[in-house]
């Protein structure tokens, strides 16, 4: 089993006027490095066929990152259900700390009808290949 990985340089404009990383913008490294998980579902990732639907997302800033840092973010799957299933992502910098630690509840989801749809069998197996987290991850915050 093994995780998706996703590396990214800190862009200029992803820092705020304190000189470090916006928080908002770790959601939007995390749904970045999520794009490997988006094409078991869609291989295209076209956004007419578009099939999943973000339920929950949630992230833990445990380090300030600034301008030019390397950062690495690793994705597993910490659980699948029914037609849902819980990615997880740590993200970590080039001295190997964890700076972040988040986590997003993913739904299958049918567009046309507005209903969650369940799981296909080759999408569930293609995602339980993927739940091996990155050693010494810090679990999440209560």
């Amino acid at each position: 089993m093994r995780m998706f990985t996703y590396e990214l340089t800190v862009a200029f404009s992803d820092c705020d006027g304190l000189g470090h990383v916006n928080h908002a913008k770790y959601f939007t490294y995390m749904e970045e490095a999520r794009r490997d998980v988006f094409r078991l579902f869609n291989p295209t990732l076209a956004l007419d066929r578009w099939n999943l639907i973000a339920a929950s997302a949630r992230c833990d800033f445990l380090a300030q990152v600034k301008y030019a840092e390397t950062l690495t973010v690793h994705t597993w799957v910490s659980r699948l259900g029914n037609s849902s299933f819980v990615v997880d992502h740590a993200i970590w910098n080039a001295a190997h700390q964890c700076v972040a630690r988040g986590q997003t509840t993913l739904i299958a989801f049918d567009y046309a009808t507005q209903k969650s749809t369940p799981l296909r069998p080759e999408v569930r197996e293609a995602l339980s290949r993927h739940t091996t987290p990155p050693e010494g991850v810090p679990a999440l915050n209560a």
